[in-house]
């Protein structure tokens, strides 16, 4: 997940914990008003159902005509229940189940008793009369006020479910804001390579928030990697010149000196071995500066179709090793050419692969090797396999250090600086490579690049 997703996510809900808690709480103080109010009028109710009944021959004419009026206003399901304390010893046989002895004594040490049984609510009032003390309960069921919680209910959800698709819009369009010139940061960083090193992220002298001290800080930092590097290359460059010229000196001489037919045996062979290591100190002298340097003149980024390079490496490789059989295998190929053209470094890729073929061939023991590509939507991969001597799994984590070699591979010429540079050349495209390997059965490298 992106980290504006994430925000947003996170914003969103924050935002709904908060709305379900107001809801929640708006709607606890609604109903308990709701029911507070049906009994309030379930009061007025008992208090006319008593003056109706108990004082009509008390009242004046008028009086009582209106006290009847407002008798008749019934509630839903509305029922009416007198019963005469002084004289109370035990409830009629008709009484409803919510009625209880218990609920009398309450009415007349309380005065009002307000209770709930089911759907209907109830309220009880010790009412006095020239006749005696009298418990008149009223119970109704609130159709009125309980349609009002359920649409308020309803409504609150359908607002929940609405506010929650817009406030995810709002947080995603608040990151969205918020990570613009984070974004525009990275999509400059990715222009930023050992060939480009003078590039800088942009500086805006009025942006002094922790973005514009993170692009400041970032420059600064290029600004001392790409010192480093040219002096690094400064070294190099003269360390590279020093060094070849004694050897091409050294392996002239010999070559020389080998021409003399008189020369006696004892002095060729002394000779042999010298260009012989006079030659593998040049080469190693290069692969030390491609390692350093492996972009040095070679890394110039192009398009160019990934299928033609393998194919011209294999026939290069048949060609100079014609005793090891190297098979070619293409998987997901895709059906438009144009899934075939990769933008890289041309030379560094091939530097890549041809360490990886020549490792190959070096412990294959003349045993088969096969370079197996997949191409795919977002990346590619090459692998690279033999069935040669293998990798113990105890060097699997070192032989990507420089000079590094494992103990069965000692017996092999090189110098442990091969897969480093193929290492650093992934690196360098924002690849990787993976090693799959068992001692005695060979090893799979697997050089992984995205498009």
């Amino acid at each position: 997940m992106t980290l504006r997703n994430r925000i947003a996510l996170t914003f969103t809900l924050a935002n709904f914990a908060v709305l379900v808690l107001v809801l929640v709480l708006l709607f606890v103080l609604t109903r308990q008003y709701t029911h507070k109010e049906f009994f309030t009028r379930l009061e007025d109710r008992a208090h006319i159902a008593a003056q109706a009944l108990l004082e009509k021959d008390e009242l004046a004419h008028q009086l009582i005509e209106e006290i009847n009026r407002r008798h008749s206003r019934t509630l839903p399901q509305e029922k009416e229940y007198f019963f005469l304390l002084d004289s109370l010893q035990k409830i009629v046989d008709n009484t409803p189940e919510y009625i209880s002895m218990d609920l009398l004594k309450q009415i007349d040490r309380e005065g009002q008793v307000e209770f709930m049984s089911g759907k209907l609510s109830g309220v009880g009032i010790r009412y006095t009369d020239n006749q005696g003390v009298y418990a008149a309960i009223v119970v109704a069921q609130d159709l009125y006020g309980q349609r009002k919680l359920q649409n308020l209910l309803r409504l609150m959800l359908v607002f929940l479910v609405l506010s929650l698709a817009g406030v995810f819009f709002l947080g995603w369009w608040y990151a969205f804001h918020i990570l613009q010139p984070i974004g525009r940061m990275i999509r400059e960083m990715k222009k930023i390579n050992s060939t480009s090193l003078n590039l800088r992220l942009p500086e805006e002298n009025s942006q002094k928030d922790e973005l514009g001290q993170l692009s400041e800080t970032f420059n600064r930092m290029l600004d001392r990697i790409e010192a480093a590097i040219e002096t690094q290359n400064l070294f190099i460059g003269n360390a590279s010149h020093q060094l070849k010229n004694p050897l091409t000196a050294i392996i002239g001489q010999v070559e020389t000196a080998m021409l003399d037919k008189g020369l006696p045996s004892e002095y060729k062979d002394s000779l042999l071995a010298i260009g012989e290591e006079a030659d593998r100190l040049n080469v190693l002298v290069r692969q030390l500066i491609s390692l350093s340097y492996p972009d040095n003149g070679e890394g110039k980024e192009r398009e160019w179709r990934f299928d033609e390079l393998i194919f011209n490496l294999v026939e290069e490789f048949k060609e100079a090793y014609p005793s090891h059989p190297i098979a070619i295998d293409f998987e997901d190929m895709p059906s438009d050419e144009e899934g075939l053209v990769y933008h890289g470094a041309y030379q560094l890729i091939r530097i890549a692969l041809s360490n990886l073929l020549e490792n190959a061939i070096k412990f294959s023991q003349n045993g088969p090797i096969k370079i197996k590509a997949r191409f795919m939507e977002e990346k590619l991969e090459v692998s690279v396999s033999d069935k040669g001597i293998g990798i113990a799994k105890e060097d699997q984590s070192s032989i990507f250090e420089p000079f590094y070699r494992g103990e069965n591979a000692r017996a092999y010429p090189g110098y442990g600086v091969g897969l480093p540079l193929v290492e650093k050349i992934a690196k360098m495209h924002n690849g990787r490579v993976r090693l799959t390997s068992k001692l005695g059965e060979g090893a799979v490298f697997t050089l992984e690049l995205p498009f």
